[in-house]
């Protein structure tokens, strides 16, 4: 993807000035494509950096947010060194294997004993430079979608609606047009009639406020919401013995800590926002199928396509041989 110029500065400025050697730099800089208002989005990150410092390895972590590169232009200067860790949603960027965890139930110790996990982390190293350390899934529940006006007959023909793109096909299955914009660009969007709702995670849609002006939204969810946290590999390599073990012990705790209190949030929330007035439409049976299967069968594609058919045969025959996918 094309790198900003903000975003080429930064790798420059890290080239020239030969930053020092990641064994030497106690504080890790993490970006995330998410701002700390949208706390569930957040929350990951922010959780990480609480399980790794409390290793005490000597290791900290400072998070820098969207406003110093925008989300879907982040990889590139992690890569290159400018950042140590990110946190971001593998839709935003290309060749992001990670995108079929959202294929799978959020077993997070299944998809690494399966042998998924390993083979996602050794793409990602041979690709990105980056070394894998979470598949992050905010709660359990996936995605919904939601709009500004009531569905009819639980189609959304015609209208547009926010989308990135594993959750286009499930928009063009009833007949929607996908409009892809920054999750910062929805709520004046839907506010404005620029598009007619979103498609997202069901744990954002209070944080967002998106509820406010799309207050109609759909179950049964689909699919699974799971974001990564990866760390440059230059300086994974410069971490000690110790230090790797604690970054590792750190993102496997992150894991199961974001599905726990995901879930948590979530049951709240909607509690909440069903008092405020949000409904909800139930999908028929057929439509549900259509959104389903469009979600998955997108999910597969969208792998093969940005990296390799072979591969993503052999990780999604690993997953269905550990129960993790169809």
């Amino acid at each position: 993807m094309k790198t900003t110029t903000l975003a080429a500065s930064l790798v420059a400025a890290a080239v020239s000035t030969c930053v020092a050697a990641p064994s030497m730099a106690q504080d890790l800089r993490m970006i995330v494509s998410w701002p700390e208002t949208n706390e569930m989005a957040w929350m990951p990150g922010a959780r990480f950096k609480e399980n790794l410092e409390a290793k005490d390895t000597g290791l900290s972590v400072t998070i820098n947010g969207p406003e110093s590169v925008p989300p879907f232009e982040q990889i590139t200067p992690t890569s290159m060194g400018v950042f140590d860790i990110i946190y971001t949603y593998p839709a935003y960027h290309s060749k992001a294997l990670t995108v079929v965890a959202n294929a799978m139930t959020p077993e997070p110790e299944k998809i690494r004993s399966s042998g998924v996990f390993d083979m996602i982390d050794t793409y990602f190293q041979d690709e990105h430079n980056l070394k894998l350390l979470a598949n992050v899934a905010v709660g359990s529940a996936g995605y919904h979608c939601y709009l500004s006006e009531p569905l009819d007959g639980g189609e959304w023909q015609g209208r547009k609606l926010r989308g990135v793109s594993t959750y286009v096909p499930v928009i063009e299955a009833l007949g929607g047009a996908a409009v892809n914009t920054p999750m910062g660009e929805v709520y004046a969007g839907i506010e404005r009639g620029v598009v007619d709702g979103a498609c997202a995670p069901q744990s954002v849609y209070r944080a967002t406020k998106h509820y406010e002006v799309a207050p109609y939204r759909t179950e049964p969810t689909f699919g699974q919401l799971v974001s990564y946290i990866a760390m440059n590999l230059d300086t994974w390599n410069g971490l000690t013995d110790e230090q790797k073990t604690a970054v590792m012990e750190a993102a496997q705790k992150t894991e199961s800590d974001t599905i726990r209190i995901g879930d948590e949030v979530i049951d709240a929330d909607l509690e909440a926002m069903a008092a405020e007035g949000v409904e909800v439409t139930e999908l028929p049976e057929a439509q549900f199928e259509a959104v389903e299967q469009a979600y998955y069968d997108g999910v597969w594609a969208l792998a093969a396509e940005c990296c390799g058919e072979e591969l993503s045969a052999e990780i999604r025959s690993a997953a269905r041989d550990a129960g993790l996918t169809d």
